[in-house]
């Protein structure tokens, strides 16, 4: 097992392949294992490595609240301590949303970004009527804060996986070990859900990095991640949107082919130029 001393945490990282350095973020809840499946396909391309966020996996969690922008401190921190950068970024839900905030703070870290459905909910949130799917996800939650805050770790664990993240047979069809894993978790998930930053980022900001970027979404969600994922790639200068057919919230576990298929194109266009990303449609 290698780690990194990183901000104060011990974050554990895998590094295989070759290839130019490609780093992947997983999202709230799981860990490195996540990337399981597509890993090796991508190690085709790329030198590949997959790091366990602070709070999630083997990687430790200093005391206090954590936020968001701790997250994106701690892969700046672990790109250059690697000497990998730049580097190709690939984040799955709020993964994403970390790998969005570094592109925007440090654009010279990155070759280029791929997102999968970053949880953003607060870029729908005000600019029209809140989507009725989009209400009744943060009530859920909600839901599973509250069940966290009385020490219900893993009923609150339950309630995300069953209402919330709507895996394949939930919360009873996850291994003892994998629900154990969960549970230990839970206190990192309460920590974003407390951060006022987790589910916003200013759009502006997005425009610093001006390299080749790909926000995806699946087609078995609700229709806002498609309308978060075209307000986040309408603000990168070289970037687009698309759906990866017949995914959800993890094409990774579920569509490791396509997904690598997707990031393997993105990584195509930036070594082609600037030429080949396709033009921006004016507003």
């Amino acid at each position: 097992m290698t780690f990194a001393e990183v901000n104060g945490a011990q974050l554990h990282y895998e590094r295989s392949g070759a290839g130019e350095p490609l780093v992947l973020v997983h999202g709230s809840w799981v860990d490195c294992r996540v990337w399981d499946e597509v890993a090796p396909l991508l190690r085709r391309s790329f030198e590949v490595v997959a790091y366990d966020r602070r709070g999630h996996g083997l990687s430790t969690c200093p005391p206090g609240q954590g936020s968001v922008h701790e997250d994106v401190d701690d892969l700046a921190a672990l790109i250059d301590l690697l000497g990998a950068g730049p580097v190709h970024v690939a984040g799955a839900s709020f993964g994403g949303s970390i790998a969005l905030r570094l592109a925007a703070g440090r654009p010279d870290a990155l070759l280029s970004i791929a997102v999968h459905e970053p949880p953003l909910f607060d870029l729908v949130d005000g600019r029209a009527v809140e989507p009725c799917e989009l209400t009744e996800l943060r009530a859920h939650l909600s839901s599973v804060a509250a069940r966290l805050e009385a020490g219900d770790l893993e009923g609150g664990a339950r309630l995300y996986f069953d209402r919330v993240a709507q895996s394949p047979g939930g919360w009873a069809g996850l291994d003892l070990a994998r629900r154990r894993a969960l549970v230990e978790t839970a206190p990192t998930y309460l920590d974003h859900y407390r951060d006022p930053d987790a589910l916003r980022i200013d759009l502006g900001d997005l425009a610093a990095f001006d390299g080749p970027a790909l926000v995806t979404y699946g087609d078995r969600r609700p229709p806002f991640f498609r309308r978060m994922a075209e307000m986040v790639s309408a603000a990168l200068p070289a970037a687009r949107s698309e759906l990866i057919p017949g995914t959800a919230h993890d094409p990774q576990v579920t569509h490791p082919g396509a997904y690598t298929r997707a990031i393997e194109e993105l990584a195509s266009r930036r070594a082609a130029g600037r030429s080949a990303m396709p033009a921006k449609p004016k507003p």
